[in-house]
């Protein structure tokens, strides 16, 4: 009998109610089906996407719906929402992106054969347009955004970058929290928290089959500006700080990091279409 899990969902008033309804309906019909989803509603929500969670809500205990009173950001309300998580296995899901339907079902059957991996994730396939299955997905891949697998490779890959695909991430509730769990930590909210469980001596891992379908949403916009460039430098000298990264690697990866995140949108898309991303 396989373990059961949790899924683990944050919504807020921005987020777009077809979009919602295909995120949960990926995860209604998973080949292994989750216990429980506990979805954190982050404030008030729109009349839309509170008729999405009636749809999902009349006739089944299945979603656990979590409210609070005003919008804190993703690190306070997944933080919010773990705590009340009954399972060990927990999987992440934003609310816009379609999970493959095996998605789950494969995460829990290696985190069962491999006991000691602690924080699992998988290949996501960025696409274009409104999908909302599997199927249409598929029609509209860009890219793929595939990370090392072994926990050895992550081990270096950390320092750089981030060594999980957040949106289609499978970790281990008690681990996570004997790190500290979720924390504010503005658009750095997982990889802080792989981070701190990194230097506990959690075990890291990466599946190389597609695991999720994730909506491009123009990172190469979300990702620039000077708060971005700021976040960058106060997440780049905590990291200083807990000694992941030497002093030269600092100064090498928050420069480069700076640097592109203040370029011009159309030059820092190429960028990431053509450097950061495994076509």
């Amino acid at each position: 009998m396989n373990e059961p899990y949790s899924v683990l969902m944050s919504v807020y008033d921005k987020e777009q109610p077809e979009y919602f309804r295909g995120a949960l309906s990926s995860i209604k019909n998973q080949s292994l089906p989750a216990d429980e989803v506990v979805l954190v509603c982050d404030g008030l929500l729109t009349e839309g996407l509170e008729q999405v969670i009636g749809e999902f809500t009349d006739d089944s205990s299945w979603l656990k719906v979590i409210r609070l009173p005003r919008n804190q950001g993703l690190g306070y309300a997944l933080a919010e929402g773990l705590n009340h998580c009954n399972h060990d296995l927990v999987a992440r899901m934003d609310t816009d992106d379609i999970a493959a339907v095996t998605r789950c079902e494969q995460q829990v059957l290696f985190m069962e054969e491999h006991p000691k991996v602690d924080v699992l994730s998988g290949t996501l396939a960025e696409f274009t347009g409104t999908a909302l299955t599997e199927e249409e997905a598929r029609k509209h891949i860009l890219s793929h955004k595939t990370l090392p697998a072994s926990h050895q490779e992550l081990s270096a890959y950390i320092k750089y970058r981030n060594p999980m695909n957040h949106p289609c991430v499978m970790f281990r509730k008690e681990k996570a929290q004997e790190a500290g769990g979720y924390r504010p930590c503005y658009l750095f909210e997982d990889y802080d928290l792989w981070v701190r469980m990194y230097l506990r001596g959690c075990v890291f891992a990466n599946l190389s089959q597609t695991l999720l379908y994730m909506r491009t949403n123009q990172m190469h916009i979300r990702r620039g500006g000077l708060r971005y460039a700021k976040a960058i430098i106060a997440f780049e000298t905590k990291l200083y700080g807990q000694k992941v990264i030497t002093l030269p690697q600092y100064l090498f990866i928050t420069t480069a990091r700076v640097a592109v995140s203040i370029l011009p949108n159309g030059i820092r898309k190429r960028i990431y279409d053509e450097k950061l991303r495994n076509s």
